[in-house]
């Protein structure tokens, strides 16, 4: 695992460009809008919020617009928390929220404290020890709690897609760059006849799809499980899983909402 991190995908730069070249109020409203669709607006007011792996920012910026009485995001990445002060700053200046560069599996991570809702979406099957990484995160809910996590789903490709990233994370940029236009059509083309819809039209979660595939090429250490997998690993830890949102194309995220028991 220490040799995958020693190639691990930095995605605050992704997330840096993202923001500079494609992140407009537009998108900041729809990534608002999938918060709430996945939590719900009134079980964030007046609740303390955590986004590990916050990446821009702005999920945790739109709970805290959302009515949470205390925001923390948290990153790896010094590229993302630069990224997401900016972003505050540009989309919620006086907001309560607060982000820190720290990793979910640093020794000191719990004590951070407890958190009436934990948030982590595509983040920690990226940490190259994904279960541990669930184990530490739902640490840091409070009891009754909410844990809401993202997790890569297990498919045939999985494996294949797994030495795809390797090999590009292992490669000069410029093999790198080419890598990402040969997918960008690729996953465009896959996108339109599994979804039937155009890919470069609105995305999901305010994301863009020029930034989604460098992210999702690059994704290194890269993890997956099957949505039963997750769901009995963490049903083990003291939760429920009071909602399952499986992903469009098979080898998307399945999203999770689970309540501490």
């Amino acid at each position: 695992m220490n040799e995958d991190r020693n190639i691990a995908f930095n995605f605050g730069v992704n997330w840096q460009q993202f923001s500079q070249n494609s992140l407009d109020s537009a998108k900041f409203k729809d990534a608002f809008e999938s918060l709430d669709n996945l939590i719900g607006h009134q079980n964030m007011a007046g609740k303390i919020f955590l986004d590990i792996g916050c990446g821009s920012g702005i999920f945790a910026i739109a709970a805290s617009l959302a009515g949470a009485s205390k925001v923390l995001g948290i990153d790896i990445s010094a590229e993302s928390v630069a990224a997401s002060v900016s972003n505050k700053k540009r989309f919620a200046g006086q907001s309560q929220v607060e982000f820190l560069q720290k990793s979910v599996l640093d020794e000191d991570f719990s004590g951070l404290g407890r958190f009436d809702i934990v948030y982590s979406w595509g983040v920690l099957h990226h940490t190259g020890q994904m279960w541990r990484a669930i184990d530490a995160a739902s640490r840091l809910a409070a009891a009754g709690g909410l844990f809401v996590i993202a997790i890569y789903n297990r498919h045939w490709s999985s494996g294949s897609w797994k030495l795809i990233k390797r090999f590009y994370n292992m490669s000069p940029a410029i093999i790198q760059r080419v890598m990402i236009w040969v997918f960008y059509g690729v996953i465009a083309t896959a996108k339109l006849i599994v979804t039937c819809k155009n890919p470069f039209k609105k995305q999901k979660r305010g994301m863009s799809f020029y930034y989604d595939v460098i992210d999702w090429v690059g994704g290194y250490p890269y993890e997956y499980a099957d949505a039963d997998e997750i769901i009995a690993y963490v049903e083990k830890l003291g939760f429920k899983c009071i909602k399952l949102v499986r992903p469009v194309t098979p080898t998307g995220c399945n999203e999770f909402v689970f309540q501490k028991t």
